[in-house]
């Protein structure tokens, strides 16, 4: 089965494009939503990894957006999978990113001392998750997305999320988009260089799902996975 792990600030039904590709081509295929069930409040990054690692078996492909890339990544060391995605993916420890960034974030500082679940206001999505889609095309995008955890907000902006590449068995693939300003091309290589995995790289922005090459991804993954399973 092939489990599909959203980012911070979505849901599941990001992936109902992706899940359809899949299931014509006959796959069978899971969308998890983190955050059903949990108080973002109270919920840390941990708290996603045990969810997905209480549905995922040693058969299961885990593929992963943004943080759900860095989910990715946790579940390879921590449990048994026969492969994992991670697209657009967020840094573990020890892999740093652009330092504008975090700046940016400075003034969501608050939301994050008092664990206030936030999102994002437009003009920042706009200048790091949503480059080069058009503004009529952005505006919907950004009305869709959710409020997130301001913990794990922290614990991903801090890069607090350390994960041991020497435990990781299994094949990984990761995918970045040129682009992205969150998870630039060159950090998500940075990160596949970690576990010696393989990379691509493709035309869009960090909201692949909106870009209008999306089915190359899809592909791209296609092949990957196709490959360990055989």
């Amino acid at each position: 089965m092939l489990i599909f792990v959203h980012g911070m600030l979505s849901n599941e039904t990001v992936w109902n494009p992706m899940i359809k590709y899949f299931n014509d081509r006959n796959f069978l295929c899971k969308a998890v939503d983190l955050k059903e069930g949990l108080d973002l409040r109270k919920v840390h990054f941990q708290d996603y990894v045990e969810k997905v690692k209480s549905i995922a078996t040693k058969d299961d492909i885990v593929i992963g957006h943004s943080m759900g890339g860095l989910i990715v990544q946790k579940l390879a060391e921590e449990s048994s999978i026969k492969g994992g995605v991670a697209v657009c993916s967020a840094a573990p420890k020890g892999v740093k990113f652009q330092g504008s960034i975090v700046l940016s974030s400075a003034k969501y500082a608050l939301n994050v001392m008092i664990g206030l679940p936030f999102k994002q206001d437009y003009t920042y999505v706009r200048k790091y998750m949503l480059v080069g889609i058009e503004e009529d095309k952005a505006k919907k995008i950004y009305e869709r997305l959710e409020k997130q955890s301001s913990i794990v907000t922290y614990e991903l902006g801090m890069n607090r999320i350390r994960i041991d590449e020497t435990k990781v068995r299994c094949p990984l693939l990761f995918i970045a988009t040129k682009q992205d300003k969150v998870c630039a091309p060159e950090l998500v290589k940075r990160i596949a260089m970690k576990y010696n995995a393989n990379y691509k790289l493709y035309d869009g922005c960090h909201h692949f799902f909106s870009n209008d090459n999306w089915q190359d991804v899809a592909e791209g993954i296609r092949n990957f996975v196709t490959d360990i399973m055989n």
